[in-house]
């Protein structure tokens, strides 16, 4: 046999074998199954019921801890938004053209009002406050001051002049009428009159001659009811300037107004 047909012969028994080793089997093809099949879950043969309405619309319940907290930190965000738009829209004009816009920088008035005072009824101080005070160089003397009130017929002797005032102006607390004591207030302005008036008595002896005289005739003028002019008289002694004599003339000064309220 020729050496070309035993290659060709052995050639092609070698291909078919290839050939047929391959071609892939029906079992080789399947799939290789597993030795534990998984087990199919059993359909529920009652139909599980729907939850009720009521648990579907209820809302979940807030303590009232969380309700005060949450409130609490809305105040608080919105306290901010205030504070931060305030800040925004008040800010320092000191560019030109805010006046345009309507904003000033003029500071509010009712800062640099005075406090109302208080009147306080035993204060000497602020009794005396209204009346002006004047130097005694520049002002007249008592007796020149109470020249221009109705005549009264005041003695020359200063022991004489210190007898009528002490007696006329005691008269004249003593005539109060009962009513006036009624209130309170004028119950202490009667006391407080009378305190004062006890100091004018202690102060007599050290007066100068032309302050007892005004004085005598102030009250010469209270006895006779002629108040107006008694006041007009005190009015001008204050203002020819006696500050140290300041608690007993308001004394002077009181027991007029209380005689002008019980003739009222």
């Amino acid at each position: 046999m020729p050496f070309m047909s035993i290659l060709k012969r052995l050639t092609g028994a070698t291909g078919d074998d290839t050939t047929a080793s391959e071609q892939p089997t029906a079992a080789t093809c399947e799939p290789a199954k597993s030795k534990e099949e998984p087990q199919e879950i059993p359909t529920p043969t009652t139909p599980i019921p729907p939850p009720p309405k009521s648990a579907l619309l209820s809302k979940p319940a807030t303590t009232a801890a969380s309700s005060t907290s949450i409130t609490s930190l809305r105040t608080q965000v919105e306290t901010e938004k205030q504070n931060a738009s305030s800040a925004s829209m008040y800010r320092d004009f000191t560019g030109g053209g805010h006046a345009d816009a309507g904003h000033w920088n003029d500071p509010p008035t009712v800062v640099f009002k005075q406090p109302a005072k208080k009147k306080h009824t035993n204060d000497a101080e602020s009794e005396t406050s209204s009346f002006m005070l004047v130097d005694n160089a520049v002002t007249p003397n008592a007796t020149s001051v109470a020249a221009g009130a109705p005549s009264v017929d005041v003695p020359d002797g200063r022991e004489e002049q210190n007898t009528l005032i002490v007696m006329k102006l005691d008269e004249a607390m003593q005539s109060l009428p009962a009513h006036i004591a009624e209130t309170a207030i004028n119950r202490r302005m009667a006391d407080d009159t009378n305190k004062r008036l006890a100091l004018l008595k202690d102060r007599l002896p050290q007066l100068d001659d032309s302050l007892a005289h005004a004085v005598c005739q102030i009250a010469l003028l209270i006895d006779k009811g002629l108040l107006m002019e008694a006041a007009d008289a005190h009015r001008n002694l204050m203002q020819s300037g006696h500050e140290s004599e300041l608690k007993w003339l308001v004394g002077i000064k009181r027991l007029i107004e209380l005689c002008q309220k019980s003739v009222a």
